[in-house]
């Protein structure tokens, strides 16, 4: 799995934007990124229909696509047709990752069976889950269901570092990757006091900084999502960034984390 990914949350919304949207996406990938996050919830199908129009005639083996399940659709049955109609608009054969969007009502055991269909029919190459907390992770273990929970997706960013005081550490134990999505950001003021000028100090914009600090620290996968070109390009040059001890320090200075676990918080 590629060691970031780019999302596309609120892409596929309106025909409009489809053209701006492929042609971003087709430039992500000439930059060198290869990893597409998206969902079956996202503009309902749209942004896995507008993947399937940026990548139909690229190679296929050089991308590494994620999409999720709505918890409804998530039952056995539920989860191959759901799974069948996202391959269709990926206009793909296979899902490289495959994720159960939240928990929901249905039994995990129903979805690990439609899961374990999937994989068997070669339309998915791994399974995970997105949005579940320590204690909903402790309970999938528990219960002997871990075997083919290869991944948990959740938020997390510099104002939102809850889970890296209890959620990551036990997923960490239990070989469970961690994916960051609305890695970038930064509050609801769009800022956080002495981050623009510590970017400056490093020769970095604000997002280039907040990818490496990402990056460097390795903790999750970040997935940023961007439909403008000029942004991927920013992000890009950020991706070999390593910040120093005293950088990644004083980042912690400004942001810290909390004082004790929060519950997690949920986009």
């Amino acid at each position: 799995m590629p060691k970031i990914g780019i999302g596309t949350w609120h892409m596929g919304e309106t025909p409009k934007s489809a053209e701006s949207e492929i042609a971003a996406l087709r430039h992500a990938r000439d930059l060198g990124f290869a990893h597409f996050d998206t969902a079956e919830m996202y503009g309902e199908g749209g942004a896995e229909g507008i993947l399937g129009q940026a990548f139909s005639e690229r190679d296929r083996d050089g991308l590494f696509l994620t999409s999720k399940v709505y918890p409804w659709n998530a039952a056995k049955n539920g989860m191959v047709t759901a799974c069948e109609q996202s391959l269709k608009r990926l206009q793909t054969d296979y899902i490289d990752l495959y994720l159960l969007h939240w928990p929901g009502s249905v039994p995990f055991e129903e979805t690990l069976d439609g899961a374990r269909i999937l994989l068997d029919q070669g339309k998915i190459r791994a399974f995970g889950i997105s949005n579940f907390d320590t204690e909903g992770v402790r309970q999938i273990i528990d219960a002997g269901q871990g075997d083919l929970v290869s991944l948990n997706q959740v938020m997390h960013n510099m104002p939102h570092r809850g889970v890296e005081l209890d959620l990551f550490p036990f997923m960490a134990e239990h070989d469970i990757t961690a994916v960051a999505y609305s890695p970038l950001e930064i509050g609801p003021t769009k800022a956080i006091p002495g981050i623009a000028d510590l970017a400056r100090d490093e020769n970095l914009t604000v997002a280039q900084l907040i990818l490496a600090w990402h990056m460097t620290r390795g903790l999750a996968v970040p997935i940023p999502k961007s439909s403008r070109i000029e942004h991927l390009d920013d992000l890009a040059a950020a991706v070999q960034v390593q910040l120093s001890p005293s950088t990644l320090d004083r980042i912690d200075e400004l942001a810290p984390r909390p004082p004790q676990p929060v519950p997690l918080e949920i986009r």
